[in-house]
């Protein structure tokens, strides 16, 4: 059996919805190719978010285990294919097709990144209680480094991501940008991708020196750019960004991204009287 796979999308965000949608008609020619249903009943496959609760109990209660491929940070419990965050479309197809191995009459691939066997453990003597813990220092705020070669750019994402509490700071090229990642863990990147002639890398290569070379646990790189079409889009997201925002920035679409990362929405402002 070859030809069009029906895959139904649960979860994810609009962002990562229109990546895979993109990246699937581009590859439309090739055998085994997929196409983004709506219908769990009538899909071929699930891609499930795993770390979207409610997607993850459907999968089960529809006993759908054995045809889904998961994107998370976390492996599901009884999960046959998995892949960690960022999503990338080239691997999300690839655990497609082991999928559709036994559909077409191949064999039956390997589950995706088995877990760990757990080791046998010695018995050993209860552990002593533990001592009471020394009261916590206040956490830093959450941090964001923006990387544009537009000074006025630079202020007005700045002047949007400081009432959300975050702690800023600016650079003008890629050079900057990778000499203050190894200083520092950041919790956002925000990058342009044309960051002019002054930079070594262009905003594609940048995200991914910081996504793949040199990866920063749990930061979040953001590309915001003039350049906002489908093909952009998915050209960000093979590039390894987590998520893609168009200029001029549109403060909806940067509000869902925060409050997606657990930021709390700024107090609006009391009106004068």
């Amino acid at each position: 059996m070859s030809g069009i796979y029906r895959v139904a999308v649960l979860g994810f965000s609009d962002f990562e919805r229109r990546t895979l949608a993109s990246c699937f008609a581009l590859a439309r020619h090739r055998n085994p190719s997929y196409e983004s249903s709506s219908v769990l009943d009538e899909s071929d496959f699930v891609l499930a978010d795993a770390d979207h609760a409610p997607s993850v109990q459907l999968v089960a209660a529809t006993d759908r285990l054995a045809e889904t491929v998961f994107v998370g940070r976390q492996r599901p419990a009884r999960a046959v294919a998995w892949s960690t965050r960022p999503l990338d479309p080239l691997r999300v197809m690839r655990a497609l097709d082991t999928l559709a191995l036994p559909a077409a009459g191949g064999a039956v691939p390997r589950p995706l990144e088995p877990p760990a066997e757990p080791e046998a453990q010695a018995s050993a003597p209860a552990p002593a209680a533990p001592a009471p813990a020394a009261p916590s220092a206040p956490s830093a705020p959450p941090s964001a480094l923006l990387v544009d070669d537009s000074p006025t750019a630079l202020r007005e994402l700045s002047s949007r991501l400081q009432p959300w509490g975050l702690a800023v700071d600016c650079v003008r090229n890629s050079s900057q940008a990778i000499e203050r990642l190894a200083q520092r863990t950041y919790d956002f990147v925000f990058l342009d991708l044309e960051l002019g002639a002054d930079s070594d890398l262009d905003g594609l290569a940048l995200c991914k020196h910081i996504k793949r070379d040199h990866p920063l646990p749990g930061s979040v790189v953001v590309i915001v750019s003039a350049h906002d079409g489908e093909l952009d889009h998915v050209r960000g997201a093979l590039a390894g960004c987590d998520a893609y925002l168009g200029k001029p920035l549109q403060a909806a679409a940067l509000e869902r991204l925060l409050l997606r990362q657990g930021l709390e929405a700024p107090a609006p402002r009391a009106q004068p009287a």
